[in-house]
């Protein structure tokens, strides 16, 4: 059980089968929130069944004249990204340090490999990894083609949806400026990095090539 403030806490239990954080307040009038990470949801599944053509992750992720990309996907969260990468035949290593959340997504993969439809090829295209990314990154266990750094838009100042609010509370310090350095040392092709459109680059480091989607762009460095 994780206490924050005194308005709410934070707790993980199963319940119908499903690993979920909730956070339940104290007072009674308001309404507790969860999560719960289900790669069989609609949620999910919609990026990869009717926004293929429209994925810039997965145009910013391609290596021209290479077919089996592997990917290290530095800063997980909830796999959502990992998830849709998966979905188009790339090979996703999926570093989460936070073991709250590793937990999550384990649970939710464990029953996604049970899918008829999803479950063979999450099998063979993701692979969770508990650990701190840039000691993983810097110890060289493994080099992948691309590695891509999506870091928390704390600079956003609207309300954070449920997901970002989850997240921000158990992931209060982030590393990402640390990781671009030895990650472009790392990878064999190129770092891909997750902007908001008007964000500064990360480490105030121009990238060799920018992909401009309506609300956000990836900012790409080659090796």
């Amino acid at each position: 059980m994780i206490k924050i403030k005194k308005k709410y806490k934070l707790i993980l239990f199963k319940k119908k089968n499903k690993l979920k954080l909730y956070k339940i307040y104290f007072k009674k009038n308001k309404k507790n929130k969860s999560i719960v990470i289900d790669f069989t949801s609609g949620k999910y599944n919609y990026r990869r069944k009717y926004n293929k053509k429209k994925e810039l992750i997965v145009r910013a992720m391609r290596i021209k004249n290479k077919k089996k990309i592997t990917i290290l996907d530095s800063t997980a969260g909830f796999g959502k990204d990992s998830f849709v990468l998966a979905s188009h035949g790339f090979k996703i290593f999926m570093i989460e340090k936070n073991f709250i959340i590793y937990k999550l997504l384990q649970d939710g993969l464990k029953r996604a490999y049970k899918d008829k439809k999803i479950g063979l090829w999450i099998k063979k295209n993701i692979t969770l990894i508990n650990s701190n990314s840039i000691k993983l990154i810097k110890k060289k266990e493994i080099i992948p083609d691309i590695i891509y750094i999506d870091p928390m838009f704390n600079n956003k100042k609207s309300k954070p949806k449920k997901d970002m609010f989850f997240l921000k509370k158990l992931l209060k310090k982030n590393n990402e400026q640390k990781i671009l350095k030895p990650a472009i040392k790392l990878a064999k092709n190129k770092v891909v990095v997750k902007r908001y459109l008007n964000a500064s680059y990360l480490k105030e480091k121009k990238p060799n090539h920018i992909l401009y989607g309506k609300k956000i762009r990836f900012d790409i460095y080659y090796k």
